[in-house]
């Protein structure tokens, strides 16, 4: 205490540090020689405390007295800082015992005003409040951004339970589809009907198995965010300044939440060799142009002997399409080059033309009646199918219009 109290009776009151080559004034205070000279640039010859004017002409003399104790003060053991003073509104450095009102930028730290003298003097300093408005500011605007990536992780939440309703109601109607299809040839298709139901529940499977990862991970996203959310409303109401500053450096936002990653589910990949194993078997189903969304038609195929191997069964089917069905490929419509009076539907595999524009004109739609498909071919045969029903009705891949690259 003896020690704290030598200091600060041995301390300048301009640079507030011990004195160095230490000068007194004919006032009788005493500064250090070169924060004088300093001073009386800027302010004119006066003393700093007592405002007694300095006498023209005289010259500052050092003050031997005092130097002689600085160097015993210098001299002395050095002072062990003992433990870190604890959190609160009086904490002092424990280098000089002074309160911690600076805080150093460069360093991260609270620093006392005989710190920015010493070890902070070339360093970037701020008031504690002020450092703290800038902190504060700085989590507000990271509470927001974790607030919009909650909205945007909702909203895609939201997206991701309605395409799972989409997927759930589409593998139901494949599925009464292909049942209403092989209730029609009885016993004899009766494998090939449970192979085919088969197929569509795994991919129905396997792909909400896909929505139900997607979720989780939205709902850990949405958790991380409310964490981050609920540490930096502790923060923000937290009281003490160097608790503050240091805990608010170690804070680290959730990362980036990304996009929904796309459902492998596609209908007619479902359904294309169903559709091949059909048309070997009986060219009448594939001249109905039936589709899931269309009741199935009874075919009457007469009398069959169950068990036992089937029987070929004439088919209406020219050679030439059973060939190019060899080199059938599915195509899906790009939505974004479609004309803005065309309505996609069926997983964009339907079109349909609407008297009412569907939105202003945008960059890469076809100002034409015309619409691109995804899918690209560079080499090899390859074969589709389309139907045209009347101009202002509903359209599936219409040939013209359609343009594949």
């Amino acid at each position: 205490m003896a020690v704290q109290l030598l200091e600060e009776k041995l301390t300048c009151a301009i640079c507030l540090g011990l004195y160095q080559d230490p000068v007194t004034l004919p006032c009788g205070h005493n500064f250090c020689g070169a924060c004088i000279r300093d001073w009386w640039d800027r302010c004119g010859k006066a003393c700093p405390e007592c405002r007694e004017p300095f006498p023209d002409g005289a010259e500052l003399r050092r003050n031997v007295a005092l130097s002689g104790v600085l160097e015993v003060v210098h001299a002395g053991p050095a002072r062990d800082p003992g433990p870190d003073p604890g959190p609160g509104p009086a904490a002092r450095c424990p280098r000089h015992g002074r309160p911690m009102e600076l805080f150093c930028r460069t360093e991260g730290r609270c620093v006392c005003s005989v710190c920015t003298v010493h070890e902070c003097r070339l360093h970037e300093r701020a008031l504690l409040d002020a450092e703290r408005l800038k902190r504060q500011a700085q989590l507000r605007a990271s509470l927001e951004v974790t607030q919009q990536q909650a909205t945007q992780a909702e909203g895609q939440l939201l997206e991701l339970q309605k395409q799972r309703s989409q997927i759930q109601n589409s593998a139901c109607i494949l599925a009464s589809w292909v049942s209403g299809k092989f209730s029609s040839l009885l016993q004899a298709l009766e494998m090939q009907h449970t192979a085919a139901l088969r197929s569509i529940d795994v991919a129905k499977t396997r792909v909400l198995a896909q929505v139900r990862d997607e979720e989780q991970r939205l709902r850990g996203h949405l958790e991380a965010v409310a964490r981050h959310g609920c540490r930096i409303q502790e923060l923000l109401e937290q009281v003490d300044e160097q608790t503050f500053l240091q805990e608010s450096q170690l804070l680290q936002p959730p990362g980036p939440l990304g996009p929904l990653t796309p459902l492998q589910w596609d209908e007619d990949q479902q359904l294309g060799d169903l559709k091949q194993l059909l048309s070997r078997l009986c060219g009448l189903l594939l001249e109905e142009g039936g589709h899931p969304g269309a009741p199935a038609k009874p075919v009457d195929l007469g009398p069959m002997e169950a068990p036992g191997p089937l029987a070929p069964v004439p088919s209406t089917v020219c050679p030439l399409r059973r060939k190019l069905w060899q080199n059938y490929r599915n195509l899906t419509f790009d939505p974004i080059s479609a004309n803005r009076h065309f309505y996609l539907s069926r997983q964009d595999q339907q079109v349909k033309h609407c008297r009412q524009s569907q939105g202003p004109g945008r960059p890469g739609r076809f100002e034409l009646w015309q619409v691109q498909c995804t899918q690209s071919f560079q080499a090899g045969h390859h074969y589709w199918e389309d139907e045209l029903r009347d101009l202002w009705q509903d359209m599936v891949p219409v040939g013209i219009p359609v343009a594949v690259l």
